[in-house]
Formats: structure tokens, sequence, C-alpha cells
């Protein structure tokens, strides 16, 4: 049965929202093309109409990935009055909601460890979205009148985020949050005119 051009952009589509969703909370190297796909309500040998590969796959669902999650952070920064967008996305960041849902947030605090270990494209797709992270950042930084290693507060971000989930404790979890926290925010100065 010969599809729409349309039905096959849609299915595309669903295929690398419901794979970035999953490989978020899953992981990547967990997530089979079969068991993706029968998710999805479609078969395996559709697979390869869309991608070349899983990594193809993977390197689109980071791309959307972060998409999303960087518009969300950008959009709500922007509703904050400047001086006050930069402790908002880190207080955003490092909140109890972005670390009990990972389906919807950082595609690098959730899959970073596990693309480190793909191939060039895929990495290069990590990095230009890390970039593009660095940049919403960047802008509230810049609207706030701040100074500050703006990597070295991606990397505090990432990394507490990356430690709340990972431990059992729900005590040491907040802990590491808080200290994120207090870490990125003390980390920024006042721009010197």
């Amino acid at each position: 049965m010969r599809y729409s051009k349309e039905h096959k952009a849609a299915t595309h589509a669903r295929i690398v929202h419901k794979a970035s969703q999953r490989f978020r909370t899953e992981g990547i190297d967990t997530v089979g093309v079969g068991s993706l796909m029968q998710s999805l309500g479609l078969t395996v040998g559709g697979f390869y109409a869309h991608f070349e590969s899983k990594e193809d796959l993977i390197a689109q669902a980071c791309r959307l990935g972060f998409s999303e999650t960087n518009a969300r952070f950008k959009a709500y920064v922007e509703t904050k009055p400047p001086g006050k967008q930069f402790a908002a996305l880190v207080d955003a960041y490092l909140s109890q909601q972005h670390r009990d849902e990972p389906d919807i947030g950082c595609f690098a605090a959730a899959t970073g460890a596990e693309l480190a270990r793909h191939p060039d494209p895929t990495r290069v797709a990590l990095a230009d979205q890390v970039d593009a992270w660095i940049g919403v950042i960047s802008l509230a930084m810049e609207n706030d009148k701040l100074d500050g290693p703006v990597r070295g507060i991606a990397g505090t971000l990432v990394g507490s985020l990356i430690l709340a989930r990972a431990t059992p404790d729900q005590a040491m979890s907040e802990a590491f949050l808080a200290s994120g926290r207090q870490a990125a925010l003390a980390s920024v100065r006042p721009r010197s005119t």
C-alpha cells in the first residue's frame, strides 16, 4: 500500500517523537527498533522506509528532544523580567519536576553517557544541541547583564540533574538539586560596565 508524502512525514515525526521520549526514560541501547515500532502499531520493516539505521534515528531523536526542551526553557525564561531570567532558568532546570519527568526533559542529562559511546555523526548532533542549550543559558545571562563561565554552568546543571536522578535517596537527590542551583548562581557576577 502506498501512502501519501504527508502520511509518511507524519509517521516519521511520530517515530522520532516516541523514540526521543523512550530514549530519555529507558535508555538508548535498551530501546530496540522492533519494540519502538510495535509501540506505535507499526512494523519493523517500515522503519527502514524512514531511517537509514537506528543511529540515524538516534541523531534525529537527539535533535528533537533537545530542541523541544530548549524551546520550553527559553519560552519560560522569556516570561520573566530581565534581572530574574537566569535564576528562573536555574530553578526550573534543577527542579523536582524536571528531575521526575525525564521523558520531556534534557536529552543530555538522560542520555549523555550513552551518546558518548556512539559514532561521530550522533555525537555531532548532541554537540550541536548542547551549543543551542548553552545559547539559552547565555541569553538569560545576557538579559540579566551577568558574566560567568557559561559552559561550566551548563556542566553544573546537567551533572547535578544526572546525580539527582540517579540516587534512590530522596534527601540526597534534593541536596544535589539544591547544591547545583547554589553553585550555578554563585558562578555568575554582574557585568562590569
